[in-house]
């Protein structure tokens, strides 16, 4: 991701919740290292709308409109875990459209690719087992789902 190991960095990370039909967007800032994650920043955005394709634009616009106020170095995004196309869900049809979204408009500011995965994948990626990540992110006072995200950011232990 372009970070030296052992320096301290700012990751955003991203979740989406398909909530009934009207899909959120949930973002935390983390800053520090793996070790010792610290809060800079959350938010969520809820689209109004009810056409999924409108819901997944109104939540890029949102956070296209918010990148700019904030400071991070990597971006992640935790995913679903299964296909939304094994299951034929609506919700995770939407979900997932939001997530591509989400990774377009995140790519597009930052320049550079932007991890994704699941907490299993993102729990591999930083060194770490997936309850050991899940429980770090757990002890956190933020959303638990972007958490993970963020934490699976840092450079790898």
């Amino acid at each position: 991701m372009g970070v030296k190991i052992g320096s301290i960095v700012r990751v955003l990370g991203i979740s989406i919740d398909p909530a009934g039909g009207h899909p959120r967007l949930y973002g935390v800032i983390l800053s520090g290292s793996l070790a010792s994650p610290t809060i800079e920043d959350s938010f969520e955005f809820r689209s109004s709308d009810s056409d999924p394709s409108e819901q997944v634009a109104d939540l890029a616009r949102l956070l296209l409109g918010k990148l700019p106020g904030l400071q991070f170095d990597a971006a992640v995004i935790r995913t679903a875990g299964p296909s939304p196309v094994a299951r034929r869900n609506k919700a995770q049809f939407s979900r997932a459209h939001a997530e591509g979204a989400a990774l377009f408009v995140l790519r597009e500011h930052l320049g550079i690719p932007v991890r994704t995965g699941d907490p299993q994948a993102l729990a591999k990626c930083v060194g770490q087992k997936k309850d050991a990540l899940v429980a770090k992110a757990s002890a956190l006072p933020s959303k638990l789902d972007p958490t993970i995200a963020a934490l699976g950011g840092f450079p790898r232990t």
